[in-house]
């Protein structure tokens, strides 16, 4: 049977609720420190009746909000915080779970096991491991708000692991290609864009959303808001980057690349360009990676990769590392002692 004790401290004012040992303050429940102790008293009661007709489930370190609730509530929070394309990616991952586990789960009721049925179920339809694995990182993402805005103590698939893949090195356009792949683009304002995603290394919607009133050529910075991990902040402009800006006409404000307004629109156009180079195997991010394994090739260190590259983790980085190993290669190759034969035993 669970105790349940009004209590008070002698060093620090206000009421709290011990339960099973663990202190809970009236603040919780009433929005504010209670002091007086009649009224201590008539809130502690009124708890106590509630908790005992089943309506305060939280004071057992559960929570009756169900699995649906906290979608819903948590949708409308990353419709309004998040880019698009990370928006969308957690609401095809809360459709699809919500669909195993039903709605009216409570959240408390969510385990590891539901995640591994999760994936089991998604195997048998056919689903890939990548996606698979993008469905379970933004879900167990989605889920720490859980523990963030009080619900849960913790959260509750913070441990769910993703399915074993093999990670393939990433695509780029070699450097000796670059050239010749922009100047075979026709259209400006596709040059434009292309090269500057080859000159930053930017993700698709960071430069789709750039505004010229986050640009400041002067200091010779621009700032990126609403970037992957929901972080804003000023990235160097570089000369080739500056020679973008400059060709398209520095502005007080508006879009710096109007034109295009739909990433799937540019991803396309880009793909189109890339087929028609005899790149057909690479894609819009493909830009990305070639601005990190040029950084890398011309002597780049990859800790400074990681914050230019804006990657919260350096793992992430880290599958850039053979193109350092093989830099170093190169490097190493500068020291000269002399003739081969210079070693040879006599």
């Amino acid at each position: 049977m669970m105790s349940l004790s009004l209590c008070t401290r002698p060093d620090r004012p206000g009421y709290f609720i011990r339960i099973d040992g663990k202190r809970h303050s009236l603040k919780r429940y009433v929005g504010r420190t209670v002091t007086d102790k009649r009224e201590a008293e008539r809130v502690f009661k009124e708890i106590k009746k509630q908790y005992l007709a089943g309506k305060l489930v939280e004071l057992k370190g559960e929570t009756s909000k169900t699995f649906g609730e906290f979608k819903d509530e948590y949708l409308e929070w990353a419709r309004e915080t998040k880019t698009h394309s990370s928006y969308d990616e957690d609401r095809v991952a809360f459709k699809k779970f919500s669909q195993m586990i039903g709605d009216s789960t409570r959240i408390d009721r969510v385990t590891l096991k539901h995640v591994d049925l999760f994936v089991a179920q998604c195997l048998k339809s056919g689903n890939k491991a990548t996606t698979i694995n993008k469905n379970i990182r933004h879900l167990r993402a989605a889920m720490g708000k859980v523990k963030e805005w009080g619900y849960m103590r913790q959260n509750p698939i913070a441990s769910a692991k993703e399915i074993p893949t093999e990670k393939k090195p990433p695509t780029y356009i070699d450097g000796n290609r670059i050239s010749k792949f922009l100047a075979g683009i026709s259209d400006i304002d596709l040059r434009r864009m292309t090269a500057a995603y080859i000159s930053t290394g930017r993700r698709r919607n960071e430069l789709l959303n750039l505004d010229w009133s986050d640009v400041d050529l002067q200091r010779g910075e621009y700032l990126v808001r609403k970037a992957k991990g929901h972080l804003t902040r000023w990235y160097p402009i570089n000369a080739a980057f500056r020679a973008v800006l400059e060709s398209i006409g520095p502005q007080n404000n508006g879009w710096v690349f109007h034109r295009w307004r739909s990433p799937h629109t540019i991803s396309r156009y880009t793909k189109r360009e890339l087929r028609a180079a005899g790149l057909g195997h690479l894609k819009l991010h493909s830009l990305r990676h070639t601005f990190a394994t040029q950084f890398i090739e011309k002597g780049g260190n990859l800790r400074v990769l990681q914050d230019l590259m804006g990657h919260t983790d350096y793992t992430t980085t880290e599958i850039y590392a053979h193109v350092a190993d093989s830099h170093l290669k190169e490097e190493a190759d500068r020291v000269k002692l002399g003739p081969i034969d210079l070693f040879a035993a006599k």
